[in-house]
């Protein structure tokens, strides 16, 4: 396991083989029903309506982070609001923000551009979202979200959505840690750029674990 608050870079990810272990997707609103599965944005709309798909095994360890934070508080329930990305999503979003940034900075070559973005929206080859083992997700009550210094996917601050920023304060940073350690007991791998990110099975995943393949590659799928 890498050290707490490493964020990975496009170079590191690149070091790892694309792996497929053809697991299947499976729509978590049903195979969850625990958890409140809700879509914040709606681009995937044309590809799964309104259901969140995330790999088999993804979804069986997200019900084990659930039974183990209600054993801290009855009240708490896992809230996921994005799984699987279709392709063409992340190569949208990224192609968008790297044309922007190329604006800004002409005379990148083409590997510091794609790993400039990369900081941005991820490189659709190392993504986490496209293979269905990544989740954006948050700890939710019947009062509303709990307070994690941010709301997923505000980024009017680069700075305070990274896991352990310096700008939270000490009760939104022990919110955080409450899901970091309930994901990173089931062996998901966080993201520590953003706080709501987390993955299994990826390329992320694999650096994290000091595996040399993925588990999962991008798919792409419609229902």
């Amino acid at each position: 396991m890498q050290p707490a608050g490493k964020i990975l870079t496009y170079q590191e990810l690149l070091t790892i083989a694309s792996g497929e272990n053809q697991e299947a997707l499976v729509n978590l609103n049903e195979v969850c029903p625990a958890l409140k599965c809700q879509y914040e944005k709606m681009d995937m709309l044309p590809f799964v309506g309104d259901n969140i798909f995330v790999r088999k095994l993804v979804a069986d360890k997200l019900a084990k982070v659930q039974l183990s934070l209600q054993k801290i508080n009855p009240q708490y329930q896992l809230k996921i609001v994005y799984g699987y990305r279709h392709p063409a999503i992340q190569q949208q979003y990224f192609a968008k923000q790297k044309e922007i940034l190329k604006l800004e900075k002409p005379d990148l070559l083409e590997l510091e551009l794609n790993s400039l973005t990369h900081n941005f929206v991820a490189v659709p080859e190392v993504a986490g979202h496209p293979t269905g083992g990544a989740i954006d997700l948050t700890i939710t009550t019947a009062s509303g979200d709990l307070d994690m210094g941010t709301k997923i996917a505000d980024f009017s601050d680069n700075e305070k959505i990274k896991t352990y920023s310096e700008k939270i304060s000490a009760e939104q940073l022990v919110n955080r840690e409450i899901l970091l350690k309930a994901m990173l007991a089931e062996n998901f791998v966080p993201f520590y750029g953003e706080w709501w990110h987390f993955s299994y099975g990826d390329k992320e995943w694999a650096y994290f674990n000091n595996q040399t393949t993925s588990l999962y590659s991008p798919l792409e799928f419609k229902i």
